[in-house]
């Protein structure tokens, strides 16, 4: 008798272990998602409309996304510690606009998908309720005591001051270095509870200097070189005003 042939295993077990994983499909973002759930669909017994398989699809990844442990966790971290206006969520800089400006004050963000480049740093995929990017992330990250074991798929990273680049006719990147993450939530972390939030310890939130509010002050203390007068033009000034003085004197 064959090895395989002594497997008790029943044929209903195996189609509903099969149509548990079929259920947990995630479609392809952009239009090429639509041929994806019109051929998941196919296989389907029972077969719906494309779009009506495709919504069913996108609500159980979102729930699976954002509805997952780490996720409530980053967002009752950020309410109990208030690292964002008024500890509201909502108030989260969302990775869409990555694309208007060049650093992102502060991001959660769940990690989908992670690749080494083979020269010691990590390109991961990203995903908010906003977009879907990827990023790059500093070998310093990755060798560090408790973020290099913390980052992976499913992991929710929170992050401030992350840098944005854009190249013509490419997608938007960030660039995730050391000094970028603030807390990393584990896919395999337990359910928030209130005793275990109020155990937490306040991180220390050090703002780019790019995205401190107080920038624009310390800027007008400075004169652009254009608009600060010459050797000469002092020169001038110094000339008239001492014999400004001398005619005052005079008199």
């Amino acid at each position: 008798m064959e090895p395989w042939e002594g497997l008790d295993v029943e044929q209903e077990d195996l189609e509903a272990f099969l149509k548990k994983c079929n259920s947990g499909a995630t479609l392809i973002p952009g239009p090429a998602g639509n041929v994806q759930a019109s051929m998941l669909n196919r296989e389907r017994q029972e077969a719906q409309s494309t779009q009506e398989f495709a919504r069913d699809v996108a609500a159980a990844t979102y729930d699976r996304d954002f509805k997952s442990n780490a996720w409530l966790w980053a967002e009752r971290f950020i309410h109990f510690h208030g690292l964002v206006q008024d500890g509201d969520f909502k108030n989260v800089t969302p990775l869409s606009c990555s694309k208007t400006i060049p650093r992102l004050p502060f991001v959660t963000c769940l990690v989908k998908e992670c690749k080494p480049n083979g020269l010691g740093d990590m390109q991961i995929c990203i995903k908010d309720q906003s977009a879907t990017l990827w990023a790059s992330v500093h070998k310093k990250v990755l060798d560090h005591a408790d973020f290099g074991t913390e980052l992976m798929v499913g992991a929710v990273l929170l992050l401030q001051g992350v840098a944005t680049f854009t190249f013509p006719y490419r997608n938007t990147y960030l660039n995730i270095t050391l000094r970028n993450i603030v807390k990393i939530f584990k896919p395999d972390i337990s359910p928030p509870t209130d005793d275990l939030v109020k155990a937490t310890v306040k991180p220390v939130i050090d703002p780019h200097p790019s995205v401190d509010p107080n920038i624009d002050n310390i800027l007008k203390k400075f004169l652009h070189p254009s608009r600060m007068p010459s050797t000469n033009e002092r020169a001038e000034t110094s000339g008239s005003n001492a014999g400004g003085t001398s005619v005052q004197n005079d008199i």
